[in-house]
């Protein structure tokens, strides 16, 4: 997991990014614990967790537990399993959102959690805003225990959360950001407009049957000087890039989606599907079919990311 601690200026870039994230809220379920006293629960789509007051342990497949505190938030951008331990009695929100296959490429390339030490000193604005979702408007049925959503909802609350929702996972990505957090292959278009928009395109559409000449086009730029500047900017070429992000795509779909693998090849613009299948092993060592099997088992762990 990522611990943030906020330093660096923000940048267009970013802007780009934290714009094209926008989340559908599922539901958000405060809950309050005591010492010693276990939660679990497993999550299809993204989520935070904001601990309001208490101590307790985080567990995240594929990392070492955390020990969290009052005033700080953990972000998940992808399906993952909420799992407590109160350490003390504790008080936290619970919140998921809806998964959007295809939507959110750049979430793909994040860690598994990112943690925000100190949130609530660093945005006091934005706890408030969390402390309202417990009013907690949530379409699954499944209540918190003892506090989880409100029985009465009121009109409006689903979209009025999922955008406090946005604001909130935006505000953390924008510290870990500034940590200098990011893996590579995120935001490294920051000085480089001509190819944040190639990069910005490929990411919309990792589906579309794209080619060198195409991707310089769509960065004004000749072929051989967009190839050379692509490298040079993001560490590998075009073409290697974009079957990185139909890979990584490709894990979410399968995971999240009751796709076929075979729809899952087309919609990423795979002629065949053994096409697909090769290219998949080669980048992640698992058949697409097996990968789903033991990923949906919890099997398969993320690679721990660095600080």
């Amino acid at each position: 997991m990522t611990t943030l601690t906020p330093h660096a200026p923000t940048s267009d870039a970013l802007d780009r990014a934290l714009a094209s994230l926008e989340w559908t809220l599922v539901g958000s379920h405060r809950h309050q614990l005591t010492s010693g006293e276990p939660f679990a629960r497993r999550h299809d789509g993204p989520g935070f967790v904001y601990v309001f007051s208490g101590v307790a342990r985080l567990a995240v497949r594929g990392a070492p537990s955390e020990d969290l505190s009052a005033g700080e938030l953990v972000f998940f951008p992808r399906a993952h399993s909420t799992s407590v331990l109160a350490t003390g009695d504790v008080e936290f929100i619970d919140v998921v959102f809806e998964a959007a296959p295809f939507a959110h490429a750049a979430a793909e390339t994040l860690p598994a959690a990112l943690v925000v030490r100190d949130f609530a000193r660093q945005e006091p604005s934005m706890v408030a805003l969390i402390d309202g979702m417990a009013c907690a408007w949530g379409r699954d049925s499944e209540s918190g225990r003892r506090g989880g959503s409100s029985a009465h909802p009121r009109a409006g609350d689903a979209v009025i959360c999922s955008r406090i929702a946005t604001t909130i996972v935006s505000t953390a990505l924008r510290a870990w950001n500034e940590a200098g957090c990011a893996p590579a292959g995120w935001l490294r278009d920051v000085a480089e407009p001509r190819i944040a928009a190639a990069l910005e395109a490929l990411h919309q559409e990792p589906g579309h049957p794209w080619t060198l000449d195409d991707l310089a086009r769509v960065a004004r730029m000749s072929r051989s000087a967009f190839a050379l500047r692509f490298q040079e900017a993001v560490g590998e070429t075009p073409i290697g890039y974009l079957t990185r992000v139909r890979m990584e795509t490709a894990k979410g779909l399968l995971l999240r989606s009751e796709l076929t693998i075979g729809a899952v090849a087309s919609g990423l613009g795979y002629e065949s599907q053994a096409g697909f299948s090769r290219a998949f092993q080669r980048h992640s060592g698992w058949t697409p079919g097996r990968w789903r099997v033991e990923a949906r088992s919890g099997a398969v762990q993320e690679p721990r990311a660095s600080s």
